[in-house]
């Protein structure tokens, strides 16, 4: 089975539970390019993030993931058939970034959480936390925009009664406009801007969705 199809029946299994135990909301859903590349720059409170962004998201994402998850054998056949990229931190990983570029460069969506790891109250980009600059760069080296998407709700799916059918647990995924890359001659000064842009976006998000509640 090809990554697409093994990923499209996982999606399918996993948004038919959330269907049954949740209330989803999803606003601008027409922000999602229906075609071409870019890349989804999310905030990350929890491990249900990721699940929910993908009931959220008609595209199939290719997530880049920290290299430590692969190295268990089970989770490392799941996530390859998945699709997942590993990232190792402890270095340059030229390799993966040069995947990752191909994969933009033929239209694929790529999913990144910018801020490193899970971040949680002021830490969080939502409130005065930041993200890690590599997202732009990325943006720069395979000319593709950045989708930023706020996912609030996922930590309730901690308590195994908010799974049960019926439930109603409420979670949102919000998605912002596109931000193309910034192709400025001073390139590091182009990913600090960027990235500014970035977190602005996704904390004007934040605050649309707290005023639809």
């Amino acid at each position: 089975m090809s990554s697409e199809l093994f990923y499209r029946a996982v999606r399918a299994f996993g948004t038919a539970i959330f269907r049954l135990a949740s209330t989803p909301r999803i606003l601008h859903a027409e922000r999602v390019p229906a075609t071409g590349a870019c890349l989804l720059a999310a905030n990350h409170t929890c491990a249900y993030d990721a699940p929910l962004l993908i009931a959220a998201t008609p595209r199939m994402i290719h997530w880049l993931s920290i290299v430590e998850i692969f190295r268990h054998p089970l989770a490392r056949w799941f996530l390859t058939a998945f699709g997942a990229l590993p990232l190792d931190r402890s270095k340059v990983d030229t390799t993966t970034v040069r995947k990752l570029a191909r994969l933009l460069k033929a239209g694929e969506v790529v999913g990144i959480f910018p801020e490193g790891g899970m971040r949680f109250d002021e830490d969080s980009v939502l409130a005065s936390g930041g993200i890690d600059s590599g997202v732009c760069k990325l943006a720069q080296l395979a000319g593709v925009a950045v989708l930023p998407c706020v996912v609030l709700g996922g930590e309730q799916f901690r308590r195994w009664t908010n799974w049960l059918p019926g439930a109603h647990t409420p979670w949102t995924v919000a998605f912002g406009e596109l931000i193309p890359p910034r192709m400025d001659p001073d390139r590091a000064a182009a990913r600090v801007a960027m990235a500014e842009e970035i977190t602005q976006a996704l904390r004007a998000l934040r605050l649309e969705v707290i005023g639809y509640a």
